[in-house]
């Protein structure tokens, strides 16, 4: 497979209305006893509730309401595993609040966000970025985006050119890797002038859907 360059996509990358992405979430798929009443008050009197992007940006005001919102759509059916319910168990929730309190439009260092994410049960770097992109945090110098297991299978295809140096990157040892990720994601960013959320979506939604076209030169991806 030939290498592509994300830059040829800037335009489509540009305009695409990535603020609208959402998730569909189901009430009978968030059931947590204990957290029952406030996670059916996101939902109120429907069955299911749809969060975009831009719901979780302007619910940072409130954030025990924007941590199960964001979980939420990171996570519809609320995942494998009891990773979510150890988040949300009453300490662990407690303490990422005050975590999450210091990272609000602040600027973390890298080894601040892996000593946190340690110091909660059940918390990932996959959650822990969605956290930090949407309550947009800096991490020494470059805005933080979202790293997961879908982004991580698409640098490893080897289908662009600017990610290449990042093959053989594993969720196993993502966190190692995540600052350089970061530089990656941010100084491409500038160089085609779209914020660096926007080149994490494009990886998310597209990214294991394109390959080179023969000839491709004769298109104008401007």
């Amino acid at each position: 497979m030939r290498l592509m360059k994300i830059s040829k996509f800037k335009a489509f990358i540009r305009e695409f209305p990535y603020l609208n992405q959402s998730f569909d979430i189901k009430k009978k798929n968030w059931k947590i006893k204990h957290l029952q009443q406030k996670i059916d008050k996101i939902f109120g009197e429907n069955d299911a509730v749809t969060l975009n992007r831009f719901e979780l940006k302007n619910s940072k005001n409130n954030l025990e309401s924007f941590i199960f919102k964001t979980l939420m759509w990171g996570y519809p059916t609320k995942g494998r595993g009891k990773n979510i319910e150890n988040i949300l168990e009453k300490g662990n929730l407690e303490k990422l609040i005050k975590i999450l309190e210091n990272y609000q439009d602040q600027e973390i260092t890298i080894e601040q966000l892996k000593s946190d994410i340690k110091s909660v049960s059940g918390l990932g770097l996959s959650t822990m970025t969605k956290f930090t992109q949407f309550l947009n945090t800096t991490i020494d110098g470059n805005k933080a985006v979202i790293i997961d297991n879908q982004i991580i299978e698409v640098i490893n295809t080897e289908r662009f050119e600017e990610f290449n140096h990042l093959k053989g990157i594993s969720y196993g040892n993502a966190l190692k890797n995540y600052q350089e990720y970061l530089n990656t994601v941010n100084k491409l960013s500038n160089n085609i002038n779209v914020e660096p959320e926007q080149i994490e979506i494009f990886l998310f939604m597209f990214g294991k859907y394109l390959s080179e076209i023969d000839g491709e030169n004769c298109y104008d991806y401007d």
